[in-house]
């Protein structure tokens, strides 16, 4: 019964996630109908490419110019806020509470993180941990139906 209480909170989510986007017809997505095991495991994934990714910009970061910087300190700032919003996220899901906005959350802390890696050089490592991260932070959006596009870097409103 838990199972499939869960099931349904989650479609609802994804159809008042929907409903209540208003994004430009460019920006407009469905959301991809993903089981919350599905959507579990894509949040484990988050997880996971997000601590791999923290590491390897680490030895990025102790490695470059940046290293004892106030910059570095600023991205190591950025890098704790996204973490916080994921870890909120994956437990407002494990709560049954999940909503666009907590996904909208965790991109909008991304986008610094997406800007700083376009903006240095760092390790090939660090920037494939990034490149997989974001993948997987896209097809996030896809499954609560936020209209993204790290092009312009902005959620559409609700």
């Amino acid at each position: 019964m838990w199972l499939h209480a869960r099931r349904y909170i989650a479609s609802t989510v994804l159809v008042v996630a929907g409903i209540g986007a208003t994004p430009s017809p460019a920006l407009a997505q469905e959301p991809t109908r993903l089981s919350d095991e599905q959507v579990e495991q894509l949040l484990e994934r988050i997880e996971k490419a997000a601590d791999k990714y923290r590491e390897s910009l680490d030895d990025a970061l102790d490695k470059s110019h940046l290293d004892d910087s106030k910059r570095e300190d600023e991205i190591n700032r950025y890098v704790k806020e996204f973490e916080d919003a994921t870890d909120r996220l994956e437990s407002r899901f494990d709560d049954d509470k999940t909503a666009a906005e907590d996904v909208r959350n965790v991109l909008t802390r991304a986008v610094r993180l997406d800007n700083m890696m376009s903006r240095f050089a760092f390790t090939d490592r660090a920037q494939g941990d990034w490149r997989l991260l974001r993948n997987d932070l896209s097809e996030l959006a896809r499954a609560y139906g936020v209209a993204w596009d790290w092009t312009v870097a902005t959620a559409s409103p609700r």
